[in-house]
Protein backbone atom coordinates (compact mmCIF):
# COMPACT_ATOMS: atom_id res chain seq x y z
CA UNK A 1 0.00 0.00 0.00
CA UNK A 2 2.86 2.38 0.87
CA UNK A 3 4.55 1.87 -2.68
CA UNK A 4 1.18 2.10 -4.19
CA UNK A 5 0.66 5.75 -2.39
CA UNK A 6 4.32 6.90 -3.88
CA UNK A 7 3.92 5.59 -6.96
CA UNK A 8 0.19 7.32 -7.44
CA UNK A 9 1.81 10.72 -5.74
CA UNK A 10 4.66 10.46 -8.72
CA UNK A 11 1.80 9.39 -11.57
CA UNK A 12 -1.00 11.48 -10.38
CA UNK A 13 0.11 14.58 -8.20
CA UNK A 14 -0.31 14.56 -4.91
CA UNK A 15 -3.39 16.70 -5.41
CA UNK A 16 -4.97 13.80 -7.26
CA UNK A 17 -8.31 12.47 -6.04
CA UNK A 18 -6.85 8.83 -6.32
CA UNK A 19 -3.96 9.78 -4.30
CA UNK A 20 -5.76 11.10 -1.51
CA UNK A 21 -7.43 7.70 -1.03
CA UNK A 22 -3.96 6.03 -0.89
CA UNK A 23 -3.31 7.96 2.05
CA UNK A 24 -6.73 6.96 3.58
CA UNK A 25 -6.11 3.34 3.16
CA UNK A 26 -3.03 3.31 4.37
CA UNK A 27 -3.99 4.95 7.38
CA UNK A 28 -6.65 2.03 7.66
CA UNK A 29 -3.97 -0.63 7.13
CA UNK A 30 -1.96 1.30 9.92
CA UNK A 31 -4.32 1.43 12.56
CA UNK A 32 -5.28 -2.08 12.06
CA UNK A 33 -1.81 -2.52 13.02
CA UNK A 34 -2.02 -1.14 16.15
CA UNK A 35 0.13 2.32 14.16
CA UNK A 36 -2.75 4.58 15.48
CA UNK A 37 -0.62 7.70 15.46
CA UNK A 38 0.86 6.67 11.77
CA UNK A 39 -2.65 6.28 10.93
CA UNK A 40 -3.51 9.85 11.99
CA UNK A 41 -0.69 11.89 10.37
CA UNK A 42 -1.85 9.90 7.15
CA UNK A 43 -5.63 10.73 7.57
CA UNK A 44 -4.84 14.38 8.57
CA UNK A 45 -2.72 14.24 5.45
CA UNK A 46 -5.55 13.46 3.09
CA UNK A 47 -7.76 15.73 5.30
CA UNK A 48 -5.87 18.75 4.16
CA UNK A 49 -5.84 17.96 0.71
CA UNK A 50 -9.19 17.10 0.36
CA UNK A 51 -10.08 19.94 1.52
CA UNK A 52 -7.26 22.12 -0.24
CA UNK A 53 -9.26 20.83 -3.59
CA UNK A 54 -12.66 20.73 -2.71
CA UNK A 55 -13.46 22.70 0.09
CA UNK A 56 -14.44 22.24 3.57
CA UNK A 57 -18.09 21.47 2.60
CA UNK A 58 -17.70 18.27 0.78
CA UNK A 59 -19.33 15.26 1.33
CA UNK A 60 -15.90 12.64 1.48
CA UNK A 61 -14.87 14.83 4.45
CA UNK A 62 -17.84 13.51 6.38
CA UNK A 63 -16.16 10.13 6.05
CA UNK A 64 -12.73 11.50 6.52
CA UNK A 65 -13.51 13.45 9.79
CA UNK A 66 -15.26 9.66 10.88
CA UNK A 67 -12.07 8.07 10.25
CA UNK A 68 -9.88 10.22 12.49
CA UNK A 69 -12.71 10.89 14.85
CA UNK A 70 -12.79 6.65 15.63
CA UNK A 71 -9.08 6.26 15.75
CA UNK A 72 -8.72 9.38 18.32
CA UNK A 73 -11.59 7.02 20.32
CA UNK A 74 -8.84 4.64 19.94
CA UNK A 75 -5.92 6.39 21.50
CA UNK A 76 -8.62 7.23 24.11
CA UNK A 77 -8.86 11.02 23.19
CA UNK A 78 -12.72 11.51 23.94
CA UNK A 79 -13.04 15.44 23.26
CA UNK A 80 -10.86 15.89 20.12
CA UNK A 81 -12.69 12.71 18.93
CA UNK A 82 -15.94 14.11 19.47
CA UNK A 83 -14.68 17.63 17.70
CA UNK A 84 -14.57 15.12 13.96
CA UNK A 85 -16.99 13.42 14.43
CA UNK A 86 -19.73 16.38 15.06
CA UNK A 87 -18.17 17.91 11.89
CA UNK A 88 -19.47 14.71 10.19
CA UNK A 89 -22.48 15.09 11.72
CA UNK A 90 -23.20 18.59 10.46
CA UNK A 91 -22.16 17.49 6.72
CA UNK A 92 -24.27 14.22 7.14
CA UNK A 93 -27.67 16.78 7.94
CA UNK A 94 -26.52 19.32 5.08
CA UNK A 95 -26.38 16.90 2.68
CA UNK A 96 -28.49 13.22 3.55
CA UNK A 97 -31.22 15.37 5.87
CA UNK A 98 -31.89 14.71 10.22
CA UNK A 99 -33.65 11.41 9.47
CA UNK A 100 -31.42 9.83 7.47
CA UNK A 101 -29.37 6.63 8.56
CA UNK A 102 -26.02 8.42 8.16
CA UNK A 103 -26.82 10.92 10.64
CA UNK A 104 -28.47 8.74 13.21
CA UNK A 105 -25.14 6.74 12.86
CA UNK A 106 -23.11 9.83 13.05
CA UNK A 107 -25.42 10.96 16.22
CA UNK A 108 -24.37 7.17 17.98
CA UNK A 109 -20.61 7.89 17.58
CA UNK A 110 -20.76 11.65 19.29
CA UNK A 111 -22.53 9.89 21.98
CA UNK A 112 -20.10 7.57 22.75
CA UNK A 113 -17.33 10.35 22.54
CA UNK A 114 -19.31 11.94 24.76
CA UNK A 115 -19.78 9.16 27.16
CA UNK A 116 -16.29 9.39 27.05
CA UNK A 117 -16.22 12.98 28.48
CA UNK A 118 -18.71 11.52 31.20
CA UNK A 119 -20.64 13.82 29.76
CA UNK A 120 -23.87 10.83 29.83
CA UNK A 121 -27.44 13.76 29.78
CA UNK A 122 -26.12 15.20 26.31
CA UNK A 123 -24.83 11.70 25.16
CA UNK A 124 -28.33 10.75 25.67
CA UNK A 125 -30.05 13.22 23.35
CA UNK A 126 -28.05 12.09 20.65
CA UNK A 127 -28.56 8.14 21.26
CA UNK A 128 -32.39 9.22 21.45
CA UNK A 129 -32.43 10.67 18.16
CA UNK A 130 -30.73 7.86 16.45
CA UNK A 131 -32.96 5.25 18.04
CA UNK A 132 -35.92 7.40 16.84
CA UNK A 133 -34.49 6.91 13.62
CA UNK A 134 -33.69 3.64 13.64
CA UNK A 135 -37.43 2.82 15.08
CA UNK A 136 -38.95 4.60 12.17
CA UNK A 137 -36.27 2.72 9.99
CA UNK A 138 -35.50 -0.57 10.62
CA UNK A 139 -38.50 -1.50 13.33
CA UNK A 140 -38.27 -2.03 16.82
CA UNK A 141 -37.32 -5.72 16.59
CA UNK A 142 -34.32 -5.14 14.37
CA UNK A 143 -31.04 -5.56 15.83
CA UNK A 144 -29.58 -2.31 15.25
CA UNK A 145 -32.66 -0.60 16.88
CA UNK A 146 -31.80 -2.96 19.78
CA UNK A 147 -28.47 -2.70 19.99
CA UNK A 148 -29.41 1.58 19.94
CA UNK A 149 -31.92 1.08 22.77
CA UNK A 150 -29.80 -0.79 25.34
CA UNK A 151 -26.63 1.39 25.02
CA UNK A 152 -29.80 4.92 25.51
CA UNK A 153 -30.82 2.19 28.49
CA UNK A 154 -26.86 2.37 29.95
CA UNK A 155 -26.85 6.32 29.14
CA UNK A 156 -29.41 6.74 31.52
CA UNK A 157 -28.58 4.86 34.25
CA UNK A 158 -24.92 6.54 34.35
CA UNK A 159 -26.63 9.88 34.36
CA UNK A 160 -28.38 8.95 37.49
CA UNK A 161 -25.08 7.18 39.26
CA UNK A 162 -23.52 10.58 38.63
CA UNK A 163 -26.05 12.47 39.40
CA UNK A 164 -26.38 10.78 42.53
CA UNK A 165 -22.88 10.87 43.34
CA UNK A 166 -22.80 15.03 42.77
CA UNK A 167 -25.97 15.51 45.34
CA UNK A 168 -23.94 12.96 47.66
CA UNK A 169 -26.96 10.59 48.26
CA UNK A 170 -24.43 8.09 47.02
CA UNK A 171 -21.25 7.77 48.62
CA UNK A 172 -19.92 4.84 46.43
CA UNK A 173 -18.01 6.30 43.85
CA UNK A 174 -19.51 5.01 40.22
CA UNK A 175 -18.30 3.47 37.44
CA UNK A 176 -17.37 6.12 34.77
CA UNK A 177 -16.17 4.24 31.63
CA UNK A 178 -18.18 3.15 29.35
CA UNK A 179 -16.03 2.43 26.31
CA UNK A 180 -16.54 -1.14 26.20
CA UNK A 181 -19.77 -0.26 24.49
CA UNK A 182 -17.38 0.50 21.62
CA UNK A 183 -14.32 -1.97 21.57
CA UNK A 184 -11.43 -1.55 18.75
CA UNK A 185 -12.68 -4.39 16.92
CA UNK A 186 -16.18 -2.62 16.61
CA UNK A 187 -13.89 0.28 15.30
CA UNK A 188 -12.10 -1.51 13.00
CA UNK A 189 -15.29 -2.62 11.34
CA UNK A 190 -16.93 0.33 11.73
CA UNK A 191 -13.89 2.32 9.56
CA UNK A 192 -13.98 -1.01 7.01
CA UNK A 193 -17.99 0.39 6.65
CA UNK A 194 -17.24 3.82 6.14
CA UNK A 195 -15.01 3.29 3.37
CA UNK A 196 -16.44 0.55 1.80
CA UNK A 197 -13.92 -1.69 1.99
CA UNK A 198 -13.61 -5.56 3.67
CA UNK A 199 -13.18 -5.43 7.20
CA UNK A 200 -9.73 -7.03 7.92
CA UNK A 201 -8.09 -8.62 11.31
CA UNK A 202 -7.18 -5.98 13.59
CA UNK A 203 -4.19 -6.08 15.89
CA UNK A 204 -5.11 -3.68 17.88
CA UNK A 205 -4.85 -4.23 21.65
CA UNK A 206 -7.67 -3.51 23.67
CA UNK A 207 -7.37 0.22 25.14
CA UNK A 208 -8.66 -1.28 28.43
CA UNK A 209 -5.72 -0.57 30.95
CA UNK A 210 -4.91 -2.32 34.18
CA UNK A 211 -8.09 -1.80 36.89
CA UNK A 212 -5.95 0.39 38.99
CA UNK A 213 -5.46 3.11 36.22
CA UNK A 214 -8.68 2.20 35.09
CA UNK A 215 -9.96 3.15 38.27
CA UNK A 216 -7.62 6.32 38.67
CA UNK A 217 -9.07 7.82 35.64
CA UNK A 218 -12.24 7.49 36.29
CA UNK A 219 -11.53 9.42 39.42
CA UNK A 220 -10.00 11.91 37.53
CA UNK A 221 -13.04 12.40 35.81
CA UNK A 222 -16.09 12.84 38.84
CA UNK A 223 -13.07 15.24 40.40
CA UNK A 224 -13.19 17.17 37.45
CA UNK A 225 -16.99 17.12 37.38
CA UNK A 226 -17.29 17.74 41.06
CA UNK A 227 -15.40 20.82 40.66
CA UNK A 228 -17.13 22.24 38.49
CA UNK A 229 -20.01 21.74 40.01
CA UNK A 230 -18.60 23.68 43.22
CA UNK A 231 -17.58 26.47 41.03
CA UNK A 232 -21.05 26.80 39.88
CA UNK A 233 -22.57 26.64 43.22
CA UNK A 234 -20.33 29.41 44.38
CA UNK A 235 -21.07 31.95 41.19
Amino acid sequence: QKQGLLASERVLGIDHYETIYCYVYLALFSHNLAQTSIALRLMYRAKYLLQLIFGQDHLEQAAFDINIGLMLHTKGDSKNSQRFLESALKLHKKFHGTGSVQVAMCNILVARALAGNADFREAMKYQKHAFEVYSEKYGEEDKRTKDCQAFLSKLTQKAVELQKWLQNKEKTVPNMLVNEALPDTTISEMLATVNGIPATPSKIKSNVTKESETKNEADEKLEEIKQQGDKEDLD
